[in-house]
């Protein structure tokens, strides 16, 4: 879940510093250079749009007390949708960005994206990191650059990679279980279960990445209260600089200073690890591999340089804290809430976890951590009847098409069904898609699966989840999307 795209960083970022861009030219449209007359297909500046303005286009949809938060844009653009359609074009400054919620387009989308698909860099942590120890990292590289530095996580996907960590990830459920029975309150309730899972998964990634088990769960010691606060603080600081003007550019704004901060106390606390752990691959490189495969595979890429395996390193780290906790709060949020379905997910367990996984696909489905997957195009190509030029910027909104009814069969309903090989739904596959697609794809996607199915279980085999006053929980956007909510639930214990 680590590469997911930062869906409103993209907006914001567009919205800012363009329209300082648009002070400096006049915006003209983008033309067609071939065949402008043919009747297949219609123009680009015929895509549906909304009343612009000059200077600020349509960023005033978005304005302090406009129709639109800025913290719910996946509502805003299906809103959008129902006046203009599946397609329609926004002026953000100088740029033009197309929406579209039509799965073929997304397939399109992606048909175009190229060998190194280029998408909205985040600016801030570009130039910091650039400044401070001259390797970007993945998430925010485009370019020959971001195919060099992607190399270095795609093992990643590779099950010899990640199946050696499974052991640990059970046995750090098996101690989340007993931290809950801690933790809960009056009445078996575990409130804001989203800030407990927090500790979970920095725990269970960090077997993975930097290779050095932090016990968060029922360890209060200063390393591990600092590693949680640095991970919260660095995605609000990336998520400050993204809606502020980009002053950081000529002074340190108090978002770059946060970013900057955690940032650099996280790099001192995982370069220590790491420096261990390439002592460890010189010493006795077979051992490494056995104990940790994925570092072992970093550390044997002799592609890239120590900073940049720090880098990704501290990707894949972050990358695996909160939209895998979000995902499995909300997974035992929607069964908590329908027992029938929790009761299959619990009794099937002694044949497989295909059911639970099920469950995992429907809660991304229903409430995916990111909102959609953006690319600049490589070529001209055609979207919904309309020429889309190269280069133009075009959003595929992921998280409205899967929640489509024309999509989906009763979109709004959780039901994993429509995922097993025997009740499954004929949807479109572009409609859902959590973890990206193609070249992009996000790396941790199997780690991450593995960490939710082996918790996901181990709380079934204990406990019967319950609702407990947390209702119609939604989603904003704080870089990933996360509850707009403390989601709290009751854990019963089972009686075996």
């Amino acid at each position: 879940m680590g590469a997911v795209i930062y869906f409103t960083g993209i907006i914001f970022s567009l919205i800012i510093m363009n329209l300082i861009a648009t002070l400096l030219k006049r915006y003209l449209f983008k033309s067609v250079p071939l065949k402008q007359n043919n009747p297949q297909y219609k123009l680009f500046k015929e895509i549906p749009t909304l009343k612009s303005y000059p200077l600020i286009g349509h960023s005033y949809l978005f304005f302090p007390g406009a129709k639109y938060k800025s913290e719910r844009l996946t509502e805003a653009f299906v809103d959008i949708s129902r006046t203009l359609g599946p397609i329609f074009r926004l002026q953000l400054g100088a740029t033009d960005m197309v929406v579209t919620l039509n799965p073929d387009d997304s397939r399109t989308l992606f048909q175009n994206e190229g060998r190194t698909p280029k998408r909205p860099a985040f600016a801030a942590l570009v130039h910091y990191r650039t400044k401070a120890f001259n390797s970007v990292g993945v998430v925010p590289g485009n370019g020959e650059e971001w195919y060099k530095m992607r190399k270095g996580v795609t093992p990643l996907l590779q099950h010899q990679v990640i199946n050696p960590y499974k052991k640990q990830q059970q046995e750090i459920a098996k101690i989340f279980t007993d931290y809950v029975k801690l933790h809960r309150g009056e009445n078996f309730v575990l409130q804001d279960i989203y800030s407990h899972l927090l500790k979970f998964t920095i725990e269970a990634i960090s077997v993975v990445s930097p290779g050095h088990h932090f016990h968060c769960l029922f360890n209060d010691n200063e390393e591990t209260q600092t590693i949680i606060d640095a991970s919260i603080n660095f995605m609000d600081g990336l998520h400050r600089t993204l809606m502020e003007p980009p002053l950081w550019k000529i002074w340190k704004t108090a978002g770059y200073k946060k970013l900057e901060t955690s940032h650099n106390t996280i790099y001192k606390i995982l370069r220590s690890h790491l420096e261990d752990i390439e002592k460890q691959y010189h010493k006795d490189p077979e051992k490494l591999k056995e104990m940790h495969p994925y570092m072992y595979s970093l550390f044997s890429n002799d592609q890239i340089s120590l900073e940049d395996k720090i880098m990704l390193a501290i990707e894949i780290f972050l990358g695996g804290i909160d939209a895998t906790a979000t995902t499995i709060a909300f997974t035992c949020y929607y069964l908590s809430r329908d027992r029938d379905v929790q009761e299959i997910a619990r009794s099937s367990l002694s044949e497989g976890t295909d059911f639970l996984k099920a469950c995992i696909k429907e809660t991304l489905r229903l409430s995916p951590t990111a909102g959609g997957n953006s690319r600049y195009l490589i070529n001209d190509t055609i979207m919904s009847g309309y020429f889309v030029p190269k280069e133009t910027l075009v959003l595929s909104l992921h998280s409205g098409l899967s929640k489509d009814n024309n999509i989906f069969n009763e979109a709004e309903k959780y039901y994993p069904q429509r995922f097993m090989k025997d009740t499954r739904e004929n949807f479109h596959r572009f409609a859902s898609l959590p973890f990206g697609h193609g070249p992009r794809m996000c790396p941790g996607k199997r780690v991450a699966e593995n960490e939710m199915v082996i918790l996901l279980a181990e709380i079934l085999k204990n406990f019967v989840l319950e609702p407990a006053g947390s209702d119609n929980v939604g989603m904003v956007f704080r870089m990933n999307r996360i509850p707009d909510r403390p989601i709290n639930i009751k854990f019963v214990n089972t009686n075996h």
